[in-house]
């Protein structure tokens, strides 16, 4: 999974949430206007939208050619900005490298949970959604060290976004996925809640995103210091890796309020606290978690949580594009103002919180829906003749363990099944129960 999290710091932290750090140079080099430099926040939310949009459809049945034209996206729009000459292709360029975030996590999602065991599900995607981290620093390091020259820096993330791209799609060529029959969707009212919740979510934080720098030099930083901030949320994002699978044991419900209500604290305390760095990495901590367990609850209430990742972060992006014209109304009359209004709004979101009944597993957890027993999983047969018994294990057993028989009579000792209800001829691999 170390490339599907290299993958994230790449899309997210080196090309998506770079621009923000961009901003002032290309006003300075390339003549972006104040007013095309908002217009182009805007596009790159819209892109991606339509990204994100796009890979719910296809994520399910197609998860490495989704996740490989992610990276190839978020590449070439990164290099188009390293290039870039003027504003125009500099707009468009960093409008299309925002794209290819959107596609890559719901693809990932998909890969991961077809790559990691159920009991080790939760705690591996929370590691590949926190590469938003790293890639935060890095992209902070490169701002600094970088200087006059930043559109190098541009050209480094399409070099690293390219090559982890490569990497993945070779090493995920053993997964089932793109040669997979389609599936459909698990769509129910259960999505309502996590969808609310994302809106709401991304309406609060976007003040932090799009203004937070800008208040913290407001408030007296120095430029360098403000940068400074912004490494020091990616060092808290990078802690949600540790954090978010202790925090999901105890139930999505309260992973998910303690997540958002310490992106609430974190954003009020940027405005008006005495410690920025510290605010900045506890909003980096609580927001990155809380994406983390968006993935987590989406597995919670659908059986293809891949698509229902690609409309929850859709929530969260439409969420960060009416909060950030919000928030920038209300800063002329304060920055606690306009952050503490964003903070309600963000705690706010803890209300819509997943209920037991709506809690049913991914197909691939082996797990009936609440209240079901347990159906063990069976391998994939690829003989000619599949003969297999099916074997209900009651939930209040110790543990219980199937073995495929080779006819009706057969029983292996110590293992308790019911009679064979399916045998089957084919010449085609029999599916994965």
């Amino acid at each position: 999974m170390v490339l599907g999290t290299g993958l994230v710091a790449a899309t997210y932290g080196l090309v998506r949430y770079a621009y923000g750090l961009s901003v002032p140079a290309a006003q300075r080099d390339l003549g972006l206007s104040t007013a095309a430099a908002g217009a182009v926040s805007g596009a790159t939310s819209v892109a991606y939208c339509v990204a994100a949009v796009l890979a719910f459809w296809a994520c399910e049945r197609w998860p490495r050619a989704v996740v490989t034209a992610a990276g190839a996206v978020a590449a070439t729009g990164a290099l188009g900005a390293g290039l870039a000459t003027g504003p125009t292709a500099f707009a468009t360029a960093v409008v299309l490298g925002s794209a290819g975030a959107g596609a890559a996590s719901p693809g990932l999602v998909v890969l991961v949970r077809r790559a990691v065991a159920a009991p080790r599900r939760d705690a591996a995607q929370s590691l590949v959604n926190a590469g938003t981290g790293p890639g935060l620093v890095a992209a902070g390091v490169i701002a600094v060290v970088a200087g006059s020259q930043w559109q190098r820096g541009w050209v480094v993330a399409a070099a690293v976004t390219a090559g982890l791209t490569v990497a993945l799609l070779v090493g995920t060529r053993g997964l089932a996925g793109d040669d997979a029959p389609p599936t459909g969707l698990d769509l129910s009212r259960a999505w309502a809640r996590p969808l609310l919740a994302a809106v709401l979510l991304g309406t609060g934080s976007a003040a932090v995103w799009t203004w937070g720098r800008a208040v913290l030099e407001d408030g007296g930083l120095s430029p360098t210091r403000a940068v400074g901030a912004w490494i020091a949320l990616g060092l808290g994002a990078t802690l949600a890796a540790i954090a978010t699978p202790r925090l999901l044991r105890h139930g999505v419900s309260l992973a998910w309020a303690a997540c958002v209500l310490a992106t609430a604290v974190a954003t009020v305390l940027l405005a008006v606290g005495p410690l920025p760095w510290l605010a900045a990495a506890l909003f980096g901590l609580g927001h990155t978690a809380a994406t983390t367990v968006l993935i987590a609850w989406a597995g919670r209430v659908t059986r293809t949580p891949g698509p229902a990742v690609a409309a929850f972060f859709v929530a969260l992006l439409a969420g960060q594009a009416v909060g950030a014209p919000l928030a920038g109304a209300l800063l002329p009359h304060g920055a606690p103002l306009a952050f503490g209004v964003a903070a309600a709004v963000t705690a706010l979101a803890a209300l819509p919180r997943p209920t037991t009944g709506e809690e049913r597993p991914s197909r691939e957890d082996g797990r009936g829906a609440p209240g079901q027993p347990r159906v063990a999983r069976l391998p994939c047969s690829r003989s000619s003749t599949a003969s297999a018994s099916v074997s209900t294990v009651s939930t209040s057993a110790a543990r219980t363990t199937t073995t495929p028989s080779a006819s009706p009579t057969t029983r292996s000792p110590g293992v308790t099944t019911t009679p064979p209800i399916a045998t089957a001829t084919s010449s085609r691999p029999g599916p994965c129960l």
